[in-house]
């Protein structure tokens, strides 16, 4: 069945997840697959869930994967990106989006800039599952019940909270690290264990930049 060009949107998934009996097109996102959990997925948006895109799907649209990838950037600026917000947490952000697309919202770098405007250091950002994405100003600071947080304490109490939701999240648990936005796109920097580990073991807190 030829999808509709019009319903057709990036979508994030986790390397190893659940695939359906066709492989669906893929590729993997944010640079060297050996430091990520995650690849970029096409799906076709239904009213309750989402179908992965194969190739013969792309071959029923007659296009190629750099086509298809147009396509559904368009489409997602289009469905998701008026309704995006960011949701003050106090010592970190939820970016918010609606209908599972805070995960996609990775692929739009632009977006990211404004959301980083005024950081003093690099915005990191966690995504344990489809509809959670955290992010925060690794050099930041905020001010909690006459308490300042350091935005080592904080990045940890993120990646704490981060890593419940993916193991709640289960099978649709997405990635486990930590990433950065940078001039060069997104880059790796560390597991959200690396950092929860703050909390608990002072000694061993990993230096932010």
């Amino acid at each position: 069945m030829k999808p509709d060009p019009h319903r057709i949107y990036p979508r994030i998934e986790a390397l190893g997840g659940h695939r359906p009996a066709q492989a669906p097109v893929a590729f993997p996102f944010a640079g060297n697959a050996g430091l990520l959990v995650t690849y970029v997925t096409y799906a076709i948006d239904e009213p309750a869930h989402f179908v992965s895109l194969t190739q013969a799907h792309m071959d029923a649209l007659g296009l190629d994967a750099h086509q298809l990838h147009a396509l559904a950037m368009r489409n997602l600026v289009r469905k998701a990106l008026p309704s995006v917000g960011a949701q003050d947490l106090v010592m970190y952000q939820a970016l918010v989006a609606g209908n599972g697309f805070e995960a996609s919202m990775l692929l739009l770098p632009s977006l990211w800039e404004v959301l980083s405007e005024g950081f003093e250091g690099e915005l990191l950002a966690v995504v344990p599952s489809s509809n959670t994405v955290y992010f925060m100003d690794s050099r930041g600071k905020c001010e909690l019940a006459g308490q300042q947080l350091t935005a080592r304490t904080r990045l940890g109490l993120m990646c704490a909270t981060a890593a419940d939701i993916k193991v709640q999240a289960r099978a649709h648990g997405l990635s486990d690290k930590v990433m950065a936005l940078t001039p060069g796109g997104w880059q790796i920097r560390g597991s959200l264990d690396d950092h929860a580990l703050v909390l608990g073991h002072p000694g061993r807190e990993m230096q932010l930049q």
